[in-house]
C-alpha cells in the first residue's frame, strides 16, 4: 500500500460539515414536515368541529332520515346516533331539570327519561368500543 504523506486524513472540517448537513437535512426536514402536518391536522379538526357546531345550530330538529336511524334512547334526548357520552349527560340534565317532579312534571315520563339516559349511556360506549375495536 501506499502512503500519502502529503494528504491532509479524511475527513477534514469541510468533510465533516458537509456530512453533518445532509444528515441534518436528512433527519430535519421531514421531521419538520411531520410536526407541520400534525399541527395541520389539529388545525383542521377544530375548524371541522365548529363547522358542525354550527351546522347543528342551524337544524333544530331531528330529520326524518336521522330518526330512523337514531334509536329510541337517544331521540328522547334529543340527539343523533354518533353523540358523546357529555352531550348526553348535558341533553339529560337539560329534560329532567323540564320533567322532575319537584318542578311540576310526571313522575311516570321522568322515570322512563332516566331509564332510556341509562340506555344511551350503554348505547354509545357499546358504539364506541365497537369502532375502537375497528381500529385496532
Amino acid at each position: 500500500m501506499e502512503s500519502f504523506p502529503d494528504r491532509p486524513p479524511w475527513p477534514d472540517s469541510i468533510d465533516s460539515s458537509t456530512i453533518f448537513l445532509f444528515l441534518l437535512l436528512a433527519v430535519g426536514l421531514p421531521l419538520l414536515g411531520y410536526v407541520c402536518c400534525y399541527l395541520d391536522i389539529r388545525a383542521y379538526w377544530r375548524s371541522l368541529r365548529r363547522v358542525l357546531v354550527l351546522a347543528t345550530h342551524l337544524v333544530p330538529e331531528i330529520p326524518a332520515w336521522a330518526r330512523c336511524e337514531t334509536p329510541y334512547c337517544l331521540r328522547i334526548l334529543g340527539l343523533r346516533a354518533p353523540c358523546t357520552e357529555t352531550e348526553a349527560k348535558k341533553a339529560y340534565r337539560r329534560l329532567a331539570k323540564e320533567m322532575h317532579p319537584d318542578r311540576g312534571g310526571d313522575i311516570d315520563r321522568f322515570r322512563n327519561l332516566a331509564e332510556q339516559f341509562e340506555k344511551a349511556l350503554l348505547y354509545i360506549r357499546e358504539e364506541r368500543s365497537l369502532s375502537e375495536a375497528e381500529f385496532h
